[in-house]
């Protein structure tokens, strides 16, 4: 008998949303490659409104949340003037209720920053989408609070498009650390249902740490596939030998514990022109 036998899970996830056809495309992308009756999904909207001026609204829009209830900023939101508040919240919380999601919706970046980082030590996965990147029209303190969640949230985040709802192949990025493993581990826990069509990886980074450890993770991944390549590469090219590997694969998920803040600034700094923008490959940040 496998793990998987008897393993049952409920995931909650998190889905990042702006109110764009996009974002909506994703969501639905979400819940085809989640699908298991017992996922369930929240929706949070934390950009589109915050490029207007609150001050029209509320009179102390940072602390929203203390002052009125969700219903209430929604009833105020949809009857104000502000640039697309109604085509970005109306949106957002119909489809919400469509797929009977439960809905946050934050109007700040000291909400954005504090709140969701903090809530996210009780979600298993946040599912972002990576188009959000490339918006012309994003404001800087949207973008900021997107970088701030991204550094700093508490559970494992998915980068996804909403082209790709499978992967062709899935690369495991090990270097004998215990943040590589748990990453692995928490990828197995979340997703371990993409494995059984998908070509498998094990990307090792030679280490003392992993040559002693390798025969183990080799058979904690027999649990889930039993056949798998293994790669090895070097520690001082490791994350260039990596993109070589990469390179080679039309459609891939990279599941990684080690490189988050690389793969972050690739997106933020090179946005269009990043390695990982490619609507053909996801990232799986432990």
């Amino acid at each position: 008998m496998t793990i998987k036998t008897f393993q049952k899970v409920v995931r909650h996830m998190l889905i990042l949303m702006d109110g764009s056809d996009y974002s909506e495309r994703l969501l639905d992308c979400s819940i085809k490659i989640f699908h298991n009756s017992q996922d369930r999904f929240n929706g949070a909207f934390v950009e589109g409104i915050s490029t207007g001026n609150l001050n029209q609204v509320f009179d102390s829009p940072e602390f929203l949340n203390s002052q009125y209830t969700r219903s209430e900023i929604i009833e105020k939101i949809l009857h104000t003037n502000l640039h697309n508040s109604n085509e970005f919240i109306e949106r957002f919380v119909h489809k919400c209720e469509e797929l009977s999601l439960k809905t946050k919706v934050y109007l700040s970046g000291i909400e954005l920053n504090e709140d969701l980082v903090n809530e996210s030590q009780y979600n298993d996965l946040f599912v972002i989408g990576k188009d959000i990147f490339k918006k012309e029209n994003i404001n800087k303190q949207s973008f900021y609070s997107i970088e701030t969640v991204l550094r700093n949230t508490k559970c494992p985040i998915l980068l996804l498009s909403c082209e790709q709802v499978e992967f062709l192949n899935i690369i495991l990025l090990y270097d004998g650390s215990n943040r590589s493993f748990e990453a692995i581990k928490l990828f197995m826990y979340l997703m371990a249902d993409q494995m059984d069509n998908c070509n498998v990886i094990l990307n090792i980074v030679v280490t003392e740490n992993s040559n002693s450890q390798e025969k183990n993770i080799i058979n904690y991944l027999k649990n889930y596939k039993q056949h798998f390549a293994i790669n090895r590469v070097y520690p001082e090219n490791y994350f260039s030998d990596l993109l070589v590997l990469l390179r080679d694969f039309s459609s891939f998920l990279l599941v990684t514990g080690v490189n988050r803040n690389e793969i972050i600034e690739d997106l933020i700094f090179n946005k269009n022109n990043s390695f990982f923008m490619d609507g053909k490959r996801s990232i799986f940040l432990g």
